[in-house]
């Protein structure tokens, strides 16, 4: 029953769990199929021998049903005969025979159900076959789609969004500093300016003043 077993185990496959491990969707769904193509083959022979199985049980059922039949017709000419010792040699063997009957029918029994189980099996094997190949397509564009947006997911799961969101706290930060230390320089640069000036009107008065004073000397 190792065909079966592969067999649920293909069935019930995740595909989500599968496409994790192979990059390429529709080289997955191939592969399903070549899988239950390959399984059904294994199932149908594995069946097919079962079936022969049967059939030999059914024929060795036959012949112990007449073999039966003919040791109670021979008691019962024993008994008309008046040969009571035959008689009971014919109902011996014919109890064997019941007893091999009644194994006969309940390994048939048996042999009929596993068959039916197969057969099931392989019918639900083919179903899903056939399913997988009309959905085919639909198949490979909705695992392309799910592998896209587990990407996605996973893109988004990796940005910390308090960490980004700080760092264009800081970079706005910096930006008003940067302007600030602007307007400072300018306002330093004005100033100096203007120090310039009156230190030059300063000067200026100075020497005024001192020309001045020689001017007076020489008049006097």
């Amino acid at each position: 029953m190792k065909t079966f077993k592969r067999f649920k185990d293909i069935v019930n496959a995740n595909v989500n769990a599968k496409l994790d491990k192979m990059e390429d969707p529709e080289k997955m769904i191939r592969y399903m199929l070549t899988e239950m193509e390959e399984t059904l083959i294994e199932a149908k022979s594995a069946a097919a021998e079962r079936m022969a199985n049967r059939s030999v049980i059914e024929e060795e059922s036959r012949q112990a049903a007449k073999e039966l039949e003919r040791w109670a017709h021979r008691a019962a000419l024993a008994v008309e005969k008046g040969r009571d010792d035959l008689a009971r040699e014919a109902l011996i063997e014919k109890s064997r025979v019941a007893k091999r009957v009644a194994g006969l029918d309940e390994e048939l029994a048996q042999m009929n159900a596993i068959v039916n189980s197969m057969q099931e099996q392989i019918s639900k094997l083919e179903a899903k076959r056939q399913e997988v190949r009309d959905k085919q397509r639909m198949l490979i564009q909705r695992a392309y789609h799910a592998k896209e947006k587990q990407k996605v997911v996973e893109t988004l799961r990796e940005i910390d969004c308090a960490a980004t969101c700080h760092k264009f706290v800081e970079l706005e930060e910096k930006i008003e500093r940067m302007e600030a230390d602007a307007e400072m320089a300018g306002f330093r640069g004005n100033s100096q300016s203007s120090e310039n000036q009156f230190a030059k009107m300063e000067t200026d008065e100075a020497i005024e003043a001192e020309l001045a004073q020689l001017k007076a000397s020489k008049t006097k």
